[in-house]
């Protein structure tokens, strides 16, 4: 009697798991090959999917391309308070750091391509993204008037995006390192001093 053959069909994932596993291959592809091979069928080959479940989350391969990279830029980045202005800033510009110069920063890169080739993501972005950020430096600034190591007059604007400003101006046009002495630096010799309430009299 002949021996039967049995198929194993791959696990069925739903939920978290499914979501990594799409969020993984869209990654994957970006850092590969660039944004645009971003397609549903790329993704659905990748991940072992089809592409009606892409389809059930997603209207198209632009929609999904901006949930995952906003998703990856936004859990980037602390936002906890570490106990004082100069923690708080050392742990976010070591944060922008890490990204900038570890296996992220070819999705950086390609955040920045996509950002000049897609204005629905670019919107998104600075919506989602700039807007977030500058929300919780804002808040950040508050904590450290309210303990009284910021001054209350301080520019949250400019200190909002001086510091970080330095290490993409490094990651984008010069191409000096990011290094935590830098990082040290910026904050110890700018920030500090900038945001810093005047000595007492």
């Amino acid at each position: 009697m002949a021996a039967t053959t049995r198929t194993t069909r791959p696990a069925r994932r739903s939920g978290a798991v499914l979501e990594a596993a799409i969020e993984a291959a869209v990654v994957g592809i970006v850092v590969e090959r660039g944004a645009a091979a971003v397609t549903m069928e790329a993704v659905a080959a990748r991940c072992g999917t089809s592409k009606p479940v892409l389809y059930r989350r997603w209207p198209d391969s632009g929609a999904l391309l901006r949930d995952v990279l906003l998703r990856r830029a936004t859990v980037a980045i602390p936002a906890e308070d570490t106990g004082s202005y100069r923690t708080d800033m050392l742990a976010i510009m070591r944060g922008w750091a890490a990204v900038l110069t570890g296996p992220g920063a070819r999705v950086i890169h390609a955040v920045v391509t996509a950002m000049t080739q897609d204005a629905d993501f670019a919107a998104d972005f600075r919506t989602a993204v700039i807007g977030w950020r500058r929300e919780e430096m804002a808040k950040l600034l508050a904590r450290g008037v309210e303990r009284g190591d910021v001054r209350p007059d301080v520019p949250v604007d400019l200190v909002g995006e001086l510091g970080q400003g330095v290490l993409w101006h490094r990651f984008l046009i010069t191409g000096d390192p990011i290094t935590d002495d830098v990082v040290v630096r910026i904050v110890d010799e700018v920030l500090v001093p900038l945001a810093s309430p005047a000595p007492r009299a």
